[in-house]
């Protein structure tokens, strides 16, 4: 009788560990997942996925709620302000956790201490893409271009502080550019002004913009990982043509602060074990994003290789201060 409880026991502990609900107290409402942009970008796109999924493993609604604005700021201070109870979630771009604290004199959170990591859903390759009607096919030639005509020729961003905006501004810097920026509330928006030749390029999200390069409508000059992309092979890469030009987003999902560790972790499992699924990852690599996943610990570390990356990037481009 001994040796059958003691069987018990353990299998009562292994079934417990397996369940995502095995607390009897999380989840018992509808979950919300913040993205910091307007609907159709690559961020939103993710969050979608990983919605969908996770709402059939934890048994209640999983909803993507879209707060663009003040380059993800309005979002990020959404899910920061939050209880921290499980019940809401950030996926965002490296801006709220290692770009926007050296870009903004005023934050109402602290970069460092108003999250708690989560996973690293997936790595997004930026794209250099350009109108048609500017006439150029290389990086170089867009670059002459520029040159020729300084002043004139603008890019758009997804807001001030998102990858699209330190990109093009490093862009410009290492180049020797005159071009402006023209900060958008979102991806979609940006590139529907690029699609209708209101601004002159952008680097920017590969997924959202993929279909627009394949139609013709955008001509794609370069992608901004060290190395080619698997669904642009033939496009090289921006620092083929300015040494060291190197820039990779990410999105990463965290919680509020002092959200306890058993929830932060149970869906860090749950966001690992969804980016991991064979259907989901080709999705991802279909809209030019590498699943990545991992865990809370792990995401912790990331930020803190990543930050000393992106903060001599905005010196380098020398973006001002908001």
């Amino acid at each position: 009788m001994r040796h059958a409880g003691t069987v018990i026991a353990i299998s009562s502990i292994l079934l417990g560990a397996m369940s995502p609900l095995r607390a009897g107290d999380y989840p018992d409402r509808s979950i919300q997942i913040v993205v910091p942009f307007t609907a159709g970008g690559n961020t939103d796109t993710i969050a979608r996925l990983i919605a969908d999924q996770m709402q059939n493993s934890l048994k209640h609604p999983v909803i993507v709620v879209d707060k663009p604005g003040a380059g993800t700021n309005i979002g990020a201070e959404y899910v920061a302000t939050s209880e921290p109870d499980g019940y809401r979630m950030l996926l965002n771009a490296p801006a709220s956790f290692v770009v926007n604290q050296f870009i903004f004199k005023h934050l109402e959170y602290d970069p460092d201490t108003a999250f708690a990591p989560v996973c690293l859903p997936a790595r997004v390759p930026n794209v250099l893409v350009v109108h048609p009607s500017l006439g150029v096919k290389t990086i170089q030639q867009l670059i002459d271009k520029i040159k020729a005509n300084p002043g004139t020729i603008q890019y758009a961003t997804a807001g001030i502080g998102t990858t699209s905006h330190l990109g093009g501004a490093l862009f410009a810097a290492m180049a020797g550019l005159d071009t402006t920026a023209v900060p958008y509330k979102g991806t979609s928006q940006s590139v529907t002004d690029l699609v209708a030749g209101r601004v002159g390029f952008t680097i920017d999200n590969l997924g959202p913009i993929l279909p627009f390069i394949k139609s013709g409508k955008l001509i794609a000059l370069g992608v901004s990982t060290k190395d080619p992309v698997d669904v642009l092979p033939d496009v090289p890469p921006i620092n083929t043509v300015l040494k060291g030009y190197e820039l990779s987003p990410w999105n990463a999902l965290v919680m509020p602060a002092k959200t306890p560790d058993h929830i932060v972790h149970l869906v860090g499992r749950e966001c690992d074990r969804i980016v991991h699924l064979p259907e989901i990852a080709e999705k991802l690599r279909g809209i030019g994003s590498d699943p990545v996943g991992g865990t809370p610990e792990e995401l912790a570390a990331f930020f803190k290789a990543e930050r000393p990356k992106w903060e001599a990037a905005i010196k380098a481009a020398k973006i001002p201060k908001q």
